[in-house]
C-alpha cells in the first residue's frame, strides 16, 4: 500500500473546502458600479434633479462607493462639483419667485442677484461706479418648466439660457476698467462693447448651464451660421462661440463622439458648413457623455479666462486653434476665409478625401 503523509492530506483537504467555498460564495454583484453611475449620469443629463440628490447620496455611501471603479467615483464627483456651479443653492430661491436677495459668484466675481415679483424678466439694476453688478429677475420665470419651448428643448432651458447670460453679461460690463467704459465714443465702440458682453454671456451660458441648458445655448450660437441670422448684430458673439466649439472637435474629434465629423467638407464656408452639421446632432434626447460634458466645459472655462478683457480692447476673440474672430460683423470677412481654409485643411487630414 502506498502512503501519503498527513500534511499532504491536510493540504488536498484545506484545497478541497476552499474550492468549494468558492463555488458556493456568491460573486459580487456584477455592474453594480454601473448600474449607480448609470443613474448619475442619466439624471444629470436628463435634468431630473430629484433623482440625481438621491443617486449622489447612495454613491457617497461606503458600501456603495466601493462598488465604484476609480474611474467611476471620478465620474461621480464630477457631477457633484458640476452641480455646485451649474445649479447652486440659489436656484432654488430664484425658482420660488418671491422676493430675495442673494450673493452669486460668476467667473470669480461677486454680484447680487434679486428676485422682485414686481420686476420686469433680467432687467439690469447697475451703475458704472457701483462696487458689484446687480441683476434682477422677476418672478415669472420659467425656471425648470418642463413644458416643450422648441426644437426639443423646454421652456426651463431656454430660461436658464436667459439667467446665466444676463449674469455673465452683468458681471463682465463690471469687470471692464473704467478707461475702456469712458473711451467709448463712436457708436461702432459702442456697437463692440454690446457683441462683447453679449459674448460673456453665451460664454456664462456654456460653462455655467445644466446639460440641457448648455445645449440649448450651443443649439442657438452654432444657428448663427444660418443665412437668416446673418443680419443680427450680435452674430459674431455667438459665431465666436460656435467656432471655439468647431475648433474643439476638430483638436480632437475622439473626444466629442456626438458631434461624429461629415463625411465630406466643402472648402467655401468650411467653419460655417461644419458648425451647422453639428446643429443637426443637437437634440435633447440626445444627450453626449460625461466625458464630452467634462471635456467641453473644461474648454469654455479655458477659452473665457482666455478672452475676458482684453477681447474688449482688441475687439477680437481668440480661438483654441489661435485664429481670430472679429466681434463687429463686417470687420471678420478676411478672418472667415483664413478659419474657412485652416479648418478644411484640418478636416482633409483627418478624413482624407473629403471634398
Amino acid at each position: 500500500m502506498r502512503l501519503v503523509s498527513v500534511s499532504a492530506l491536510l493540504l488536498a483537504f484545506a484545497c478541497s473546502v476552499a474550492a468549494a467555498a468558492a463555488e458556493e460564495k456568491p460573486a459580487p454583484a456584477e455592474g453594480k458600479g454601473d448600474e449607480l453611475l448609470a443613474r448619475i449620469t442619466s439624471a444629470y443629463m436628463d435634468g431630473d434633479w430629484e433623482e440625481l440628490d438621491k443617486a449622489l447620496v447612495a454613491a457617497a455611501k461606503p458600501a456603495e462607493a466601493k462598488a465604484l471603479s476609480k474611474a467611476q467615483r471620478a465620474d461621480a464627483d464630477y457631477v457633484r462639483q458640476a452641480m455646485a456651479e451649474c445649479r447652486p443653492l440659489w436656484w432654488n430661491t430664484l425658482k420660488a419667485g418671491k422676493k430675495a436677495t442673494f450673493p452669486v459668484n460668476v467667473w470669480g466675481h461677486a454680484m447680487d442677484v434679486a428676485c422682485d415679483p414686481d420686476a420686469k424678466q433680467g432687467t439690469f439694476q447697475l451703475a458704472l461706479n457701483a462696487q458689484k453688478p446687480k441683476v434682477t429677475y422677476g418672478a415669472d420665470m420659467a425656471i425648470d418648466n418642463p413644458d416643450h419651448a422648441e426644437h426639443s428643448y423646454t421652456k426651463g432651458d431656454l430660461a436658464g439660457v436667459g439667467v446665466w447670460s444676463a449674469l455673465g453679461t452683468a458681471v463682465s460690463w463690471a469687470s471692464l476698467p473704467q478707461r475702456s467704459l469712458g473711451g467709448l465714443i463712436t457708436e461702432k465702440d459702442k456697437q463692440r462693447l454690446g457683441i462683447y458682453l453679449d459674448f460673456r454671456g453665451n460664454l456664462t451660458v456654456l460653462y455655467y448651464g445644466t446639460p440641457t441648458i448648455r445645449q440649448w445655448g450651443l443649439w442657438l450660437y452654432l444657428a448663427a451660421y444660418m443665412e437668416k441670422y446673418a443680419k443680427m448684430e450680435i452674430v459674431n458673439s455667438r459665431k465666436a462661440a460656435a467656432a471655439m466649439l468647431v475648433a474643439e472637435v476638430l483638436k480632437s474629434p475622439a473626444t466629442y463622439p456626438l458631434f461624429s465629423l461629415p463625411d465630406t467638407l466643402p472648402a467655401e464656408g468650411a467653419e460655417g458648413k461644419l458648425a451647422l452639421h453639428f446643429l443637426s446632432k443637437l437634440n435633447r434626447k440626445n444627450q453626449w457623455t460625461i466625458a464630452e460634458d467634462r471635456a467641453f466645459r473644461a474648454a469654455v472655462k479655458a477659452f473665457a479666462l482666455a478672452n475676458e478683457a482684453k477681447a474688449f480692447d482688441t475687439g477680437k476673440v481668440i480661438l483654441p486653434n489661435n485664429l481670430p474672430v472679429a466681434l463687429v460683423a463686417a470687420d471678420d470677412a478676411p478672418l472667415q476665409a483664413q478659419r474657412d481654409k485652416f479648418v478644411k485643411t484640418l478636416f482633409d487630414k483627418i478624413k482624407p478625401g473629403g471634398k
